[in-house]
């Protein structure tokens, strides 16, 4: 049974999710907690259903059945924008920058549900004290960067919305260790400030080292969850994810 302080502690829950693609069954009856303040991941080989159960959430996929709530309220049957607007926001995979566009441009799309011009201006100055290289490509297509520098666009972007719940598909994807090291460091430092996040990552050890807590998906379904540690210990879990 579900208490009050059970579902004080969850930012994100979702209960019995089923999603189909046509005849495809790319998700079944997944059930997942993010708990307020925390690092979960979302662990995984390719086509396990990892983006897809990202996308649900983001409400760019519609469940079947099931329920998806942010802050004990539904948000299931909600249109991304919606989501959006009550605290979600997702840096996609493969980042998905407007190329055409520039560095700030694609940070002002970011805050599109926002009105507060001082509040958009500062969000931008604090990305740039996190990214300097942004800061000096502000005038810059967005098509022009470097894998890096867009992912660093990617993340920021989804960062000027505000949002309780930050979804984060494959952010090392592509990148140089040293990049990847250093987009990590800021994963860790965003939720440091107090915001939630959901990393669904294909370098499992790095996630597990920054995640408190982890779940293994497999063709569709959850087939083990704990502590972040637990699972980075796990001799299975090493020898399918970690390289032995």
């Amino acid at each position: 049974m579900t208490t009050p302080d059970d579902l004080s502690v969850r930012a994100l829950s979702i209960r019995a999710l089923d999603v189909w693609y046509g005849q495809i069954h790319a998700l079944h009856s997944v059930d997942l907690d993010v708990e307020h303040g925390r690092i979960t991941t979302l662990l995984g080989a390719n086509g396990a259903g990892k983006t897809t159960l990202l996308r649900t959430v983001s409400g760019l996929v519609k469940a079947k059945s099931g329920s998806i709530t942010l802050d004990g309220a539904a948000i299931t049957r909600l249109e991304p924008h919606e989501i959006v607007r009550r605290g979600i926001s997702q840096s996609p995979e493969g980042r998905q920058v407007f190329p055409n566009l520039t560095v700030r441009e694609n940070l002002q799309l970011g805050a599109w549900i926002r009105k507060d011009k001082d509040g958009i201006a500062a969000d931008i100055d604090r990305i740039v004290k996190i990214w300097p290289r942004l800061g000096e490509r502000m005038a810059q297509q967005a098509g022009t960067l470097s894998g890096g520098e867009q992912q660093m666009l990617a993340i920021g972007r989804a960062m000027m919305a505000r949002p309780k719940v930050l979804l984060l598909d494959e952010p090392s994807l592509g990148l140089a260790p040293v990049i990847v090291a250093g987009i990590f460091e800021t994963i860790q430092a965003i939720n440091a400030e107090g915001v939630t996040v959901l990393l669904v990552e294909q370098n499992a050890h790095l996630a597990l080292r920054i995640a408190h807590t982890g779940y293994v998906l497999e063709t569709g379904t959850i087939k083990q969850s704990g502590p972040a540690k637990e699972l980075l210990d796990d001799d299975a879990i090493r020898a399918a994810y970690l390289g032995g």
